[in-house]
């Protein structure tokens, strides 16, 4: 069950991380077409490079991100901006960094670091220290890992920039945690957490700061951090317990590897053996996707020490070869050692003993090569120890003055202050005294402008008789042309009355043609009810012929039991069909008469299409017919109850009354996004041609033959326009189509709930 967890968070995990990296790619290609498409070498070409590169970088693709970082620096040489070079170092650097290539990246951010001394810009300097102090400490150069921190805490401190300081002191408490002195470093840490705490959206560095505290817990000594072992595994947990809260926000897989890494090894220790191996097999699916590999596989040796712990050999196998895969493939001497160790002791407890040689052998040979380099390291170690020691102390001392010259700025801002307040009064006076002056001046104007005033006033006497001569011949040509305008609306108006009788002409004849049309509806309706009175004068004397005999039998009370079974057996038929016919008669009369307004409701009608299937099989088991009913799932339609139940009821007992015995009825429900379809198919006598053609018509109002069963049953021919009648009244369509082995499929076509307008209240 565990197994299966993990597998599903390692699936969840490649598929976010999936997701994330196709995201990157639609970006880069489009970023990429538009590159191609454009040839212009401005601006915005270099600001689309630096996406490229920078999306090169996310996807690991380093080659890519180099070429395009060289495209940068070489437009931004041409259009000579300086800024971009230097970021472009910048980029290029973290990316060589993130894959391991020390060198390179040491090289790149060199360059970078002499270009922002070049334009100084101090912001991108301290950004490259940054990077560079964490670099150095990753291969243990502590003496370098300070120095550059030192200086990156420097441009910070002077820019104000108290988060980026706050993430060099986490840098150097990493140098302190490699050094063994873990107590300082948990100083520096909770220096970091002070400033994080204080600034919104810091939740990375909260979350790094936190797991790192808890990691330096886990290795200090107990005697110097004044705790029992209990109470030191306690506050590292608690700690990693913070820091994975912060992560969980995130998503931030390089934490979570390292959280879960330490949390394993402190569960472990306190024999909690299966959160340890959970932890342990949470850290390594976090760093399956990080292009740290080396990382990764020191999670694997740490999962398989603890199989070997616990005897579970099967299970560590496969960890150690894939961590000494990494080793080899990314040359990594120690990893290859413990790797070939841990192997031989597992070949040796089961028993596979020339393994056990062979790995022993390669452990042999990795140690030999290692042995002289850590050697050479520990004296190094030593020595940097000393050397990190004094230069911290020269560090505090470059506070303690940095501190005293803010003191001396403050003390010379405050003097400035006072300076400007003293020209700020010899302004003031300055002021007045322009003023006066100004109103001096304000007087001379005045006394212009009079003068300019009169000489106006002459001028405008002058230019008003110009003017009345003018509006004299203005007023002239206005006249003429409003004669011309009236003269024009004349037309106009002429042309706009022709244009209205020609239009009451064509009406005229539109209207005619509609009541031609309505004469024919009309002629056609009063063939359809003479059909009516045939029909019902004709239906309606046999089964009262056959009450009055039956009545006069009884009168005289000579009928055998089976006569009178048999007579009312016949007469409950006939009045079984006069009553449907009735029914019909009424319905389409009614509907006819123009008071019968459908109840349009979302429907169902998968229960009530099942209801008049169940009530039509006991009519089709008389004649041995076998009836189907399926749909593809809940329907719903938009319709009228009733007209849906009379249209079905009517189609059956078509179905029912032209099937010959042995046949078959399907009954079949089927939807999409607009339409519901209920198709009934029979495989009786089915209708002719001609008949589907009519039947099939828009405008058929024509009333239907009766036509007897194939057992003699009666009909009406109301049945088929009644239903076709009532599905028009709903929008919806009745259709007929021959079936494909013997006799006719009806089709009744209805809107369904998507189709239906919003208001409306599902009808159950």
């Amino acid at each position: 069950m565990k197994s299966r967890c993990y597998h599903l968070i390692f699936l969840l995990i490649i598929f976010q991380t999936g997701f994330a990296q196709q995201q990157v790619k639609l970006t880069l290609d489009s970023l990429l077409f538009a590159d191609n498409q454009s040839q212009t070498e401005d601006r915005n070409k270099l600001e689309r490079y630096v996406k490229i590169y920078k999306s090169y970088g996310k996807l690991g693709e380093i080659d890519k991100a180099e070429t395009y970082v060289d495209r940068t620096i070489k437009l931004a040489e041409k259009l000579k901006l300086q800024s971009f070079i230097g970021r472009a170092y910048y980029s290029l650097g973290f990316y060589y960094q993130s894959q391991g290539h020390y060198i390179q990246a040491e090289d790149t951010y060199n360059k970078g670091i002499r270009k922002s001394q070049e334009i100084g810009d101090k912001r991108l300097y301290g950004d490259i220290y940054y990077n560079l102090g964490a670099m150095y400490a990753s291969w243990s150069d502590f003496d370098k890992a300070l120095s550059a921190n030192l200086k990156a805490v420097s441009v910070y401190n002077e820019l104000d920039n108290k988060l980026n300081a706050a993430g060099c002191y986490v840098n150097i408490a990493d140098a302190y945690k490699s050094l063994e002195q873990y107590k300082t470093a948990i100083t520096y840490l909770e220096q970091a957490v002070q400033v994080f705490k204080q600034s919104k959206g810091e939740e990375y560095g909260l979350a790094l700061s936190y797991a790192s505290i808890g990691a330096n817990y886990f290795l200090a000594d107990e005697k110097e951090l004044g705790m029992s072992k209990t109470e030191k595994y306690q506050v590292a947990l608690n700690f990693l317990d913070l820091s994975l809260g912060f992560a969980n926000q995130l998503q931030d897989y390089s934490l979570f590897g390292t959280i879960y890494r330490t949390r394993a090894k402190i569960l472990s220790v306190n024999g909690s053996s299966e959160q340890a191996l959970e932890a342990f097999q949470k850290a390594i699916v976090s760093n399956k996707h990080l292009y740290n590999k080396k990382e990764s596989a020191l999670d694997l040796l740490a999962l398989a020490d603890f199989y070997i712990e616990h005897a579970q050999y099967h299970e560590a196998t496969p960890l150690l070869t894939e961590a000494l895969n990494i080793g080899e493939e990314n040359h990594f001497p120690a990893l290859q050692r413990d790797a070939n160790l841990a192997l031989s002791k597992t070949a040796e407890k089961q028993r596979q003993f020339t393994k056990a040689l062979e790995y022993f052998k390669a452990y042999i040979r990795f140690r030999d090569q290692i042995f002289n380099e850590e050697k050479e390291r520990e004296i190094t170690r030593k020595r940097l120890q000393l050397d990190f020691l004094i230069k911290e102390n020269d560090y505090k001392s470059r506070q303690h003055v940095m501190s005293l010259a803010l003191q001396k700025r403050t003390l010379e801002a405050r003097e400035r202050k006072q300076q400007l307040e003293l020209k700020e009064k010899e302004m003031r006076i300055e002021k007045l005294a322009f003023l006066q002056k100004q109103a001096i001046l304000e007087k001379e104007k005045l006394q212009k402008e009079s003068e300019l005033e009169r000489q106006h006033l002459n001028a405008s006497l002058d230019r008003k008789y110009r003017d009345e001569k003018i509006l004299k011949q203005e007023t002239k040509a206005k006249l003429n042309r409003n004669l011309a305008i009236f003269l024009g609306l004349l037309v106009l108006g002429l042309s706009g009355a022709a244009l209205l009788v020609y239009r009451a002409h064509r009406k005229t004849q539109q209207l005619n043609h509609l009541v031609l049309i309505q004469k024919t509806e009309l002629e056609e309706l009063g063939k359809v009810k003479d059909r009516i009175l045939g029909v019902v004068s004709h239906d309606m004397r046999a089964p009262v012929n056959s009450l009055i005999s039956f009545s006069k039998l009884l009168e005289h009370g000579n009928l055998g039991e089976e006569k009178l079974r048999a007579y009312t057996l016949s007469i409950s038929q006939t009045l079984g069909h006069t009553s449907s016919m009735m029914e019909n008669l009424l319905n389409w009369a009614y509907s006819q008469m123009q008071g019968f307004k459908p109840d349009l409701k979302i429907l169902e009608i998968s229960n009530l299409v099942q209801e008049l299937v169940t009530a039509a099989e006991g009519d089709a088991s008389h004649k041995h017919l076998r009836i189907s009913f399926s749909q593809d799932s809940e329907a719903k339609a938009f319709g009228d109850l009733n007209m849906i139940s009379l249209i079905v009821r009517n189609l059956l007992n078509n179905a029912v009354k032209f099937t010959p015995e042995g046949g078959r009825i399907d009954v079949k429900i089927q939807h999409d996004f607009h339409l519901v379809r209920l198709y009934i198919a029979d495989t009786g006598i089915g209708l002719g041609e001609a008949q589907l053609q009519r039947f099939n018509s828009h405008n058929s109002i024509e009333l239907g033959r009766s036509t007897a069963g194939t057992n003699r049953e009666k009909g009406t021919g109301l049945g088929l326009t009644l239903c076709k009648t009532f599905a028009a009244m709903m929008n919806a369509q009745l259709t007929a189509s021959p079936n494909d082995k013997q006799g006719t499929v009806f089709i009744l076509s209805m809107p369904s709930k998507a189709s239906a307008p919003k208001e409306l209240k599902e009808f159950v």
